[in-house]
């Protein structure tokens, strides 16, 4: 019942939620505190947020982008974990190191990797792509063995003293 006043007083409004891009053994990528939004009734997505099933729309912070709940790890209503301080939080019943996810990783599909980062005298952790994967792929490659073919008689030098 208390359910059903509630979404008749504020159909359009969002439910208050987390965002976590990414959640490794003892680290949580934590993008910030975001709305889901959507069509269905607020009672209804804060039902499939608890229970780990939400598909919609989903604003970080107050950007004006509409992101894709698939782009995140996890969506835990705002009560469900509890921030003790930049660097820790509690969720599920353990202690989490946070690690900020900057907005140009929000659409990141890959790895993530926390970096230790002062600023303003305090220490704090953010993420970064991974990139390794890709290093190793470029490191391993066989170096290109073709050779470039003259053109019309000419080189590039010989070209450009002209």
């Amino acid at each position: 019942m208390l359910d059903w006043l509630r979404d008749r007083l504020a159909p359009r409004r969002g439910v208050a939620i987390w965002v976590i891009k990414q959640l490794d053994e003892t680290t949580l990528h934590l993008c910030g505190a975001g709305m889901a939004e959507g069509t269905l009734r607020p009672s209804r997505r804060r039902r499939a947020l608890a229970e780990g099933r939400f598909v919609g729309p989903i604003r970080i912070g107050d950007h004006h982008d509409v992101l894709h709940s698939d782009l995140f790890a996890r969506l835990p209503l705002r009560e469900s974990l509890r921030l003790i301080d930049e660097q820790q939080a509690d969720y599920q019943g353990r202690r989490f190191r946070v690690s900020w996810v900057p907005e140009r990783c929000w659409r990141f599909d890959g790895v993530l990797t926390s970096h230790p980062q002062r600023s303003d005298g305090q220490l704090r952790f953010v993420s970064h792509e991974d990139v390794e994967a890709i290093r190793a792929k470029t490191a391993s490659r066989e170096p290109d063995t073709t050779t470039d073919a003259p053109s019309r008689g000419w080189t590039l030098a010989d070209k450009d003293d002209n």
